[in-house]
């Protein structure tokens, strides 16, 4: 078994607290990491996120993050047609640094490949809920969802192409990777798996989103009916208050049934054309990324960053984007659950990936070195990684993980008998 690369993400503030040549040093050592990236658009979160305190951050045993901030220096001109631009950081212990260059610099001084990530926000609250409000989603009585960006919003697709348009162009970069954060799944989806449960998450996105003017103006410009699609979901939405009596009747009514999801979409076609239409969406957002950055380097390698349990419900087809997109980077962290019974389930996840995204994809698989993860757990997700037909290794994530659970990386491949190597010939490579 050959994997072309072992890649850790890090972020600025790892960089500032405990250097860069020292990290990189401990990555090489115990995890055999061959690549790196920024993530360089973070999200609102405190870190590390699985445990309360850093174990081996030097300086400090938290680090709050600011919202929907860049780490790199956007330049103007990449924006000139967007009317939302990326927002840098406040902080005066990251501003005033080109964090990116910096993690591209010295990872190539290793031989290392390099990239970076928009994460799951690319608009900070603060705006979405002021001058930015028309970008967020709406639900189907037109209230919006904070932080959530439609993709069908023109201002939002101008603004995600030019994100990945500066990074391509501006930096030398191998891979640009998201795990943007698609449609909102709906408000209610507490139910187990079994008939009634598939069925009851389904129905569960008639209170998700996006129901605003230009999911409507692209819904109509397929040829759907888009009035008689939302009176047919509000009806399914309205079941969700029990002061709405029928419809919270029939509601329950389904929630203690048999019926499957394949009964309910043949019984509500409206259902499928808005689950369809979404997906259609996203899919469509993601090729005009691709399309126009390719043209520009057609070299460079765009990653999803897959973390959904079930990506339909958010609008994510994941065999449609993987034709448009590189390559596909699982992040299931069951390690860190400390539960060997969720290695089945990872076992599953990675097989459903590969089965979407076909055979040839190159196909990433994340391992979590976090609490709660032990070096036996760690050891069997690489094992779990290599049997289900991963093409490489990610570490998720390096500030929070245990020394012992880092050199556990090095060793499973190891004992794995799996050979890193960039220069395998590997289908998707």
């Amino acid at each position: 078994m050959y994997w072309k690369e072992v890649v850790a993400s890090l972020y600025p503030w790892d960089l500032l607290d405990e250097g860069l040549d020292g990290i990189l040093d401990v990555l090489e050592r115990d995890t055999l990491t061959n690549s790196t990236y920024l993530v360089a658009l973070m999200h609102d979160e405190k870190r590390p996120l699985t445990d309360f305190y850093y174990p081996h951050n030097p300086r400090r045993r938290v680090y709050w993050t600011e919202d929907s901030r860049a780490y790199w220096r956007p330049n103007p001109d990449s924006y000139s047609n967007s009317r939302i631009k990326p927002r840098t950081s406040n902080n005066p212990e990251i501003q005033g640094r080109d964090w990116l260059q910096e993690l591209i610099d010295g990872s190539r001084r290793r031989g290392m490949t390099v990239g970076a990530e928009l994460s799951h926000t690319w608009v900070d609250k603060e705006r979405t809920g002021a001058e930015l409000a028309d970008i967020v989603q709406r639900d189907i009585h037109g209230e919006p969802f904070a932080g959530r960006i439609c993709p069908n919003h023109p201002d939002v697709r101008a603004y995600g192409t030019a994100l990945y348009l500066d990074l391509a162009t501006h930096y030398q970069l191998d891979f640009i990777q998201t795990c943007l954060i698609g449609f909102f799944p709906g408000r209610h989806q507490p139910w187990a798996a079994s008939d009634a449960g598939e069925a009851m998450r389904l129905v569960g996105i008639a209170t998700g989103g996006c129901f605003c003017q230009h999911c409507q103006a692209a819904a109509e410009s397929q040829g759907l009916d888009w009035h008689a699609m939302v009176d047919r979901l509000k009806w399914l939405a309205d079941g969700f208050d029990a002061h709405n009596h029928r419809q919270s009747f029939e509601l329950r009514l389904l929630r203690e049934s048999s019926t499957s999801a394949t009964a309910l979409l043949a019984e509500i076609p409206e259902l499928y054309a808005f689950l369809k239409f979404r997906t259609d969406s996203l899919s469509g957002f993601f090729g005009e990324i691709s399309a126009t950055v390719h043209a520009a380097r057609p070299e460079i390698d765009l990653r999803l960053n897959h973390f959904a349990n079930y990506p339909e419900l958010m609008g994510l087809d994941l065999k449609a984007v993987a034709q448009v997109m590189d390559s596909v980077r699982s992040s299931n962290y069951a390690e860190q659950s400390g539960d060997p019974a969720q290695m089945a389930f990872k076992r599953a996840y990675l097989h459903s990936i590969r089965r979407a995204v076909g055979v040839d994809t190159y196909f990433l698989s994340a391992i979590s070195p976090r609490p709660k993860a032990t070096p036996e757990l760690v050891k069997q997700g690489i094992l779990v990684s290599a049997q289900c037909g991963a093409d490489a290794l990610t570490i998720g994530h390096y500030d929070g993980a245990w020394p012992n659970c880092l050199r556990a990386i090095r060793e499973g491949i190891e004992e794995a008998g799996i050979v890193v190597d960039r220069n395998a010939t590997i289908f998707g490579g």
